[in-house]
């Protein structure tokens, strides 16, 4: 197996639960960014690695670049790389297309596991889709690989592909709580518990 040197952008759910998944599969996480000290530093300790505050600070030696952002500041974090380097970056986005990486390189890919992460709940990669898009074969043949390491669903798909797969996801996640929540008002009118 390639051991992949990696360095994460963002220290979110989904950084979170993927750099761990991705550490526990054998590959190095070199560093974590985020704009907040302390869930950079949270998530370095979580994967013994590096971490910054700083967007200039990248280190320069990483085979892959995850940008597990919000998608309202991931094309503006990006603007600010110093260097993009021969390495594959990435974003784990369903509703940002691969093109948000144009301006910058052309080895880029979209690595989009199709789940609600929180940090409160553990996960398990291995039923969870990966949806991957990648702007050269040989680096959607690496993606694939990678994902096949945490999953078995793995499934090649275009950026308007998956973002209307985002969207019907996002009606059926949060569509449902919110009905729960008219239930719950409906009954409590009453005094039903």
């Amino acid at each position: 197996m390639t051991v992949f040197n990696i360095v994460f952008l963002g220290a979110g759910n989904v950084a979170t639960h993927l750099a761990q998944a991705l550490s526990r599969q054998g590959h190095r996480i070199l560093q974590v960014y985020s704009r907040t000290q302390a869930s950079a530093a949270a998530l370095a300790d979580l994967v013994q690695a590096a971490y910054t505050t700083d967007i200039k600070c990248l280190q320069s030696e990483a085979d892959i670049y995850i940008c597990a952002l919000k998608d309202a500041v991931l094309a503006e974090v990006l603007a600010q790389v110093p260097d993009f380097g021969k390495a594959l970056w990435l974003h784990t986005s369903g509703s940002m297309p691969l093109s948000v990486f144009e301006p910058y390189t052309h080895r880029c890919g979209v690595f989009y596991p199709l789940q609600t992460f929180s940090r409160q709940r553990a996960i398990s990669f291995e039923r969870i889709p990966f949806c991957l898009e990648a702007n050269r074969k040989d680096d959607l043949v690496l993606m694939k690989t990678l994902a096949s390491q945490l999953s078995e669903d793995v499934r090649e798909m275009s950026s308007a592909q998956r973002q209307n797969l985002h969207v019907a996801a996002v009606f059926a996640c949060n569509f449902t709580n919110s009905l729960y929540a008219m239930a719950q008002e409906i009954l409590a009118y009453d005094h039903i518990d």
